[in-house]
């Protein structure tokens, strides 16, 4: 499904580009934790998740459902239109009335929220402080990855400054990520809803993100400005790759991972402990793998056992050797 941006004038749009490291830590977050797929290099997963060793399930299943793509403003208050540093934004969620997280929930689903969503409607302060404090842990574990790439995020201000100037947003808009496409005056990119909107007379945020190059999170309903966070070009460095990143490929980072992990039987319980993601994304990974052959589950007691099958010994040893 594809949701269109109508940009009818696009030189006469005000283009700001700025740096809100909080929605990079949204991004990777969603890989590390709550299992997407977005390309994030595991090594960044790895810090994510070493620094939120015991986060709030509640706040990892909102974030882990496949098929929605809720995100509340309120999860990122502040103003995009300027850069914003994420103690700052810290402060300002540790703040927020709970009340303002129910109203737009209710608002945003029309009343209806989905099942994941309804425990952070019943505990709304526990939700955003439960939140906070994971963006707090990521932003601890990526500062030092943050700082290390400031040049080439630099760099992007300065690319979209000149095809800006140049009357070339147009092209910057269509290379802006794999999945977008600006044609005809509309800017299109994926979405669970199809839905279609206009930037009539508001401006347009561009927001470099630190994440994998799949990643992508936008608001084109703001009431002052649309933004747009994104990995920008070159983020990423090829490096040699291991059996796990090769099975990456095929599968995506937590399949991979789980594949890499079960060359004995382990409980479900263990293996999520030992990838650090959430029991309900290890259970959605393993059906699937098991629906492909490559692992089987048994029940021994309480516990439910994983482990490779014939033809997915096959596949890892294919990769290993």
């Amino acid at each position: 499904m594809r949701t269109r941006l109508v940009i009818e004038r696009i030189d006469r749009v005000p283009v700001t580009v700025t740096m809100v490291p909080g929605l990079s830590m949204l991004a990777l977050i969603c890989d590390a934790l709550a299992g997407r797929d977005r390309g994030t290099p595991e090594r960044w997963r790895q810090l994510v998740r070493s620094a939120a060793a015991t986060p709030d399930e509640m706040v990892v299943d909102s974030l882990a459902a496949p098929g929605y793509n809720i995100i509340p403003d309120a999860a990122f208050p502040g103003d995009f239109s300027r850069d914003l540093d994420v103690p700052t934004q810290l402060e300002m969620l540790r703040d927020l009335s709970p009340d303002a997280l129910q109203v737009e929930l209710d608002s945003i689903t029309d009343g209806r929220p989905p099942p994941h969503w309804q425990p952070a409607m019943k505990h709304p302060r526990r939700w955003l402080h439960g939140f906070a404090n994971l963006l707090e842990q990521a932003w601890s574990a990526m500062h030092p990855e943050w700082q290390q790439t400031r040049a080439l995020f630099d760099r992007e201000v300065e690319r979209i400054a000149v095809a800006s100037a140049r009357g070339a947003l147009d092209v910057v808009l269509n290379d802006l990520h794999a999945d977008c496409t600006f044609r005809e005056g509309a800017l299109s990119v994926p979405d669970y809803g199809p839905d279609e909107f206009s930037i009539e007379s508001r401006g347009l945020v561009l927001i470099p993100m630190l994440a994998g190059p799949d990643a992508l999170i936008v608001r084109f309903d703001g009431p002052d400005a649309v933004w747009i966070g994104y990995p920008p070009p070159h983020l990423l460095v090829s490096r040699p790759k291991d059996t796990e990143e090769q099975l990456q490929f095929l599968f995506g980072d937590a399949r991979a991972t789980i594949l890499a992990s079960v060359d004995q039987p382990m409980s479900m319980g263990v293996l999520a402990r030992r990838i650090k993601c959430h029991p309900s994304v290890i259970t959605y990974h393993c059906k699937r793998l098991e629906s492909a052959g490559l692992v089987t589950r048994r029940r021994d007691g309480r516990e439910i056992y994983v482990h490779l099958t014939k033809r997915g010994t096959a596949l890892v040893d294919l990769f290993t050797s």
